[in-house]
C-alpha cells in the first residue's frame, strides 16, 4: 500500500509506525523535518536507516 506522506504513512502502518518509534529522537525529527514523502514502510526505512549513518 502506497500513502501520500510519511505523516499518513505513519498513522495509518502499524509497522512504520513502530519502526519510527524504535529510532532515536533526533532521527525521527529529521525523518519528519526532511523525508516528508515517504510513501512505504520500505521508503521510510530507507531513509531512517541513512540518517542513522550520517547523524
Amino acid at each position: 500500500m502506497e500513502f501520500n506522506s510519511t505523516l499518513e504513512l505513519l498513522e495509518s502502518d502499524p509497522k512504520s509506525r513502530a519502526y519510527f518509534n524504535s529510532l532515536p529522537a533526533n532521527v525521527q525529527k529529521q525523518l519528519l523535518d526532511r523525508y516528508t514523502g515517504a510513501k512505504s514502510f520500505e521508503e521510510l526505512r530507507v531513509f531512517g536507516d541513512d540518517l542513522r549513518t550520517h547523524i
